[in-house]
């Protein structure tokens, strides 16, 4: 039996997946991530928020890593920075550091995919391009994410069904 599954099929849907106007702080993504992953505990977890304008044009993803990255800011950069303890991290300064948008730290998006493409095309793209996730485009507007978690899941599970007898 021929694999028929497209993108549509394991896409995490736009209205599921966490997202942001460029103009929220760091503070306002961290919270819809954590907000996010408690309400979608046990189905996935969100390690990354979508970032929009005000006409919900993508612009970018801010990742958790470029969460924490914009958090350490001046702190961890400079030669003392191996030295500094944990309460140097986590103290006022990050309060601060918190308080910058999303837009001067998120990742722009170097692919897309179309909810119609193959799922030989998603984990191609993200193989070729480095990224764990892709943003999926319906009609040129972004319908979903895709995650490359969710498509080793599908190719573990052929992989193992196919040494079944």
């Amino acid at each position: 039996m021929p694999y028929e599954k497209i993108v549509k099929d394991l896409m995490i849907p736009l209205e599921d997946y966490p997202h942001v106007p460029y103009w929220f702080t760091l503070n306002q993504a961290a919270m819809i991530i954590r907000e996010a992953a408690i309400k979608f505990e046990g189905s996935f977890e969100p390690r990354a928020v979508l970032v929009f304008d005000e006409k919900y044009g993508l612009l970018g993803i801010l990742t958790l890593k470029d969460i924490v990255r914009g958090l350490e800011g001046d702190i961890l950069g400079g030669p003392g920075g191996a030295a500094l303890a944990w309460k140097d991290l986590v103290g006022p300064e990050l309060r601060r550091q918190a308080q910058k948008q999303v837009s001067e730290v998120m990742s722009p998006f170097k692919v897309t995919v179309n909810i119609g493409d193959s799922l030989v095309k998603a984990v191609s793209l993200m193989v070729q391009e480095n990224v764990e996730r892709i943003p999926v485009l319906a009609d040129n507007k972004v319908a979903g994410m895709i995650r490359l978690a969710d498509l080793f899941k599908e190719i573990s599970q052929a992989l193992f069904a196919e040494e079944t007898p």
